[in-house]
């Protein structure tokens, strides 16, 4: 099971980084790579692909892996900080995950629902916003930062938690509130963007339907995420215990449904809009940035030449 989906995960984490990687090698030169959305879309990148290595990096061959647990079990009898500055990254990347997907959100309502304010404020704060998303998973985290971290084994699976120092304080319960929270917000940011584009549909530039739209669909599959991790909830870990087979195909489920809200949005975006997949895998010979071209023209018996300047190679590849 683990190298299954390690072998889907593998070419679409590539690919992720190839477009993010793109967008950071072109934001200066082409204009259209330069938006306050893509500088959030590569923030909402590089947070997804370091949650994807943290995950398949160790916590499902922990799960998938059987002898590792018993590795782990040896070298980790009791709790220990070794393991506490993965478990805090691993924790504090899936908060800034929910952060970074609703600015993507938020900036696709705001440029249907206010685009001249949108234009005016995302210039001038997209930097302040991104800084912000990044510090308040923080808040929310930091308990795990100061906490051992305990290994514990499930039906041949290991898992990690942690013992809590701070007894009052409980990241389960943080998670529901941010996740809850980001559930509403977008739902509610999605339908009203929906609305927006449909009704402003001839009066929007293509580019901007189409992130709309890429964003509306990436938002979508949060918000199912959401409900599937609401549906697990419901099964109490007796219940788990005493169906294995369920609780396991359940698990299942839950990591593909976890891919797809991680993975999805290279995809989706690149699908969407046909422009910005010719842009990502253009592939154009270089221009001399002063050549010229000569023609001849005649008039009256008379020869005249009409040199032609040929724009640069960035006027070219512009659209």
């Amino acid at each position: 099971m683990y190298i299954l989906q390690l072998g889907y995960a593998l070419p679409i984490s590539i690919l992720y980084l190839f477009v993010i990687l793109k967008i950071l090698k072109a934001h200066k030169s082409e204009q259209v790579f330069s938006d306050a959305y893509f500088k959030i879309y590569v923030l909402d990148g590089v947070v997804s692909m370091l949650v994807v290595l943290l995950d398949y990096g160790l916590t499902r061959p922990l799960i998938y892996v059987n002898p590792m647990c018993y590795l782990f079990s040896d070298w980790f009898p009791d709790p220990t900080y070794i393991l506490t500055p993965y478990l805090f990254g691993f924790n504090y990347f899936q908060f800034a995950k929910i952060f970074s997907i609703s600015l993507l959100s938020a900036n696709r309502f705001t440029c249907v629902a206010y685009p001249i304010w949108h234009k005016i404020f995302w210039k001038k704060h997209t930097n302040h916003v991104i800084i912000v998303a990044m510090i308040c998973p923080v808040l929310f985290t930091w308990q795990l930062a100061i906490s051992p971290t305990r290994f514990d084994m499930y039906v041949g699976e290991g898992i990690l938690g942690y013992v809590k120092v701070v007894p009052f304080v409980r990241t389960t319960f943080f998670k529901l509130i941010v996740s809850f929270t980001a559930f509403l917000f977008i739902l509610y940011s999605n339908i009203k963007t929906y609305r927006l584009t449909k009704r402003f549909k001839t009066k929007m530039k293509a580019l901007e339907r189409s992130l709309s739209l890429s964003t509306m669909v990436i938002g979508t599959v949060f918000v199912v995420y959401i409900i599937i991790q609401a549906i697990l909830l419901i099964f109490s870990t007796s219940f788990l215990v005493e169906n294995i087979a369920f609780g396991s195909l359940l698990k299942k489920f839950e990591f593909i449904c976890n891919d797809f809200y991680l993975m999805s949005s290279p995809i989706v975006l690149l699908i969407m809009n046909k422009r910005l997949r010719t842009k990502v895998f253009r592939v154009s010979p270089e221009v001399p940035q002063n050549s010229s071209n000569t023609k001849l023209s005649s008039k009256n018996g008379e020869s005249i030449r009409i040199v032609v300047k040929s724009p640069s190679a960035k006027t070219l590849t512009m659209w």
